[in-house]
């Protein structure tokens, strides 16, 4: 019994490591990143499941939110942040993957990689298998 506790502590651990590093995998063109240098990426696993905290200010030329986060659509190379409906600016929420890539959600609903497809979860993020296989293949 102590061996399945240990497997079941290792999964665990996997997955916080592939939420805490979720914010990269595209095509690899990025060099790799350390998150914490990085201002605009969050690392830690509960931001992944709550909507990103808006900023105070707005970029000039900040896309609308609902422009770029739509299933299928792409996911541009130089995402940072959006406008959201309230007109909030929502700063990018994204963790490197071991691959030096970028894996970003938003509104714990879309997932995409910088460069790649935007996602669209029909349940939770924690919650969808496809998500969770991403975050898997971004810590591997």
């Amino acid at each position: 019994m102590g061996h399945l506790t240990g497997r079941r502590l290792t999964a665990s651990a996997l997955l916080a490591v592939a939420l805490t590093a979720l914010a990269g995998c595209g095509d690899g063109t990025e060099q790799a990143q350390d998150p914490a240098a990085d201002p605009s990426t969050t690392t830690s696993a509960a931001s992944t499941t709550e909507e990103s905290e808006p900023a105070t200010d707005v970029p000039e030329n900040a896309p609308e939110c609902q422009e770029i986060w739509s299933e299928g659509s792409s996911l541009p190379r130089t995402y940072r942040g959006c406008v959201d409906d309230t007109g909030s600016y929502v700063e990018r929420d994204a963790v490197g993957c071991s691959s030096g890539q970028r894996l970003v959600v938003f509104d714990d609903r879309y997932w995409g990689v910088l460069g790649g497809t935007v996602y669209e979860a029909s349940v939770s993020l924690d919650e969808d298998r496809d998500y969770r296989a991403t975050t898997r293949r971004c810590a591997a």
